[in-house]
């Protein structure tokens, strides 16, 4: 029998669309989903825009009350607001016992995410981070190659991820630009899904050393208006990594790269060959073999990773893509809900989320110093 989940959104913004799409996909893009979603309540800040959306979408709940939202019996919330909303929402929605899927990143600080993380515990509910590249069956298909010995030892690996949001100086004030709202900039932004990438893909970052930039430091505080605000945030950030196996790598993070939408890549470098992939190739890795001094590209045979379902299951195949970005996010989310309904636990949790915080947090504390190396953990 198929169970249907209630789900209580948090937000209806760029990235609370791009959830709620995914979840009303489920069922087009796997046609025996033993899960389906009812977007049944939604929770914003003003309810007289999106009102076609909201009907779309078939929300019975529309409030603007935070304790009228949270007193409702939803399966699980979604929270998809700034980041500075995350520690007081965790915190209603553990007390009423549902289980938490939240944005990127966790939370403004490695004080908040532990914080959220012990409430979780507490509560003893189901947590689960939107942490979606994990979800790319090239990363998958990278994991599987390196935990199989493919590329040999690891000796290094770069990652990149780079937008061209930011380059208009005219592009008025954000939350995202300031730190009391955000607690970070495109490390906190971009950053926090590369970390958890490089953490999945090759263990824990024991040591960072970092180097930051603020290239446009005033904004115009409204669009069109000549009054303008400070920056406060990085707008790039380069970071020097050090993973518990002893391979060192680098880490660039950039919302200033004129010409670039969204550009992601991520290579690593062993013993025997290498790996590299792109989001502009998000279904097959490339691998270097040093036998046959070739790149290959296409179907490899490659095991599926232990202790997780098998991507096929989770990702929508060619016929049915919804784009990367929902693609991804269905399988965040679609994956978390069969979890809820079959009670076991993410690998992608609130503790995840705090070790990628702490990293950046690493990251923060070693730029503000001068580029000193900071291990970890932190005290």
């Amino acid at each position: 029998m198929v169970k249907t989940m209630d789900i209580g959104l948090v937000g209806l913004g760029y990235i609370g669309k791009i959830h709620a799409n995914a979840y009303r996909n489920i069922p087009v893009c796997f046609s025996n989903a033993p899960v389906t979603a009812n977007l049944k309540g939604v929770l914003r800040s003003q309810l007289d825009t999106e009102q076609v959306l909201m009907d779309s979408l078939g929300f019975t709940l529309r409030t603007i009350n935070p304790e009228e939202f949270f007193k409702n019996d939803f399966d699980m919330v979604d929270i998809c607001t700034p980041n500075i909303l995350h520690l007081e929402e965790v915190e209603m929605a553990a007390a009423a016992g549902l289980n938490i899927y939240l944005e990127k990143p966790m939370a403004m600080d490695l004080n908040e995410a532990r914080q959220m993380t012990e409430l979780a515990q507490k509560h003893g509910i189901k947590t689960h981070m939107a942490l979606v590249f994990r979800y790319v069956p090239a990363v998958r298909q990278m994991k599987a190659l390196i935990e199989a010995g493919a590329i040999g030892e690891v000796y290094n690996f770069n990652a990149r991820f780079f937008h061209g949001s930011y380059v208009d100086p005219n592009r008025p004030m954000t939350w995202r630009l300031r730190w009391a709202e955000s607690g970070g900039g495109v490390f906190a932004d971009l950053g926090s899904h590369m970390i958890d990438l490089i953490r999945y893909l090759l263990g824990e970052v024991v040591a960072v050393k970092a180097d930051m930039r603020t290239f446009i430091s005033r904004r115009p505080k409204s669009r069109g208006s000549s009054e303008m605000e400070t920056v406060d945030v990085d707008d790039w950030l380069m970071c020097l990594m050090e993973m518990e196996n002893g391979a060192p790598g680098l880490l660039e993070v950039s919302r200033m790269a004129a010409g670039v939408e969204d550009t992601t890549r991520v290579e690593v470098f062993g013993t025997k060959g290498a790996l590299r992939f792109s989001f502009n190739q998000q279904e097959l890795v490339d691998i270097f073999d040093i036998r046959t001094n070739r790149w290959y590209h296409g179907s490899l045979d490659v095991p599926p990773v232990e202790g997780e379902r098998p991507i096929e299951t989770l990702w929508p195949n060619g016929k049915y893509s919804q784009g990367m970005m929902t693609n991804a996010h269905m399988a965040s989310g679609y994956d978390f809900l069969l979890n809820i309904a079959e009670n076991k636990e993410s690998k992608l949790d609130f503790a995840a989320g705090m070790a990628v915080q702490e990293v950046m947090e690493a990251g923060y504390q070693s730029a503000r110093s001068g580029g000193g190396m900071v291990r970890l953990p932190l005290a």
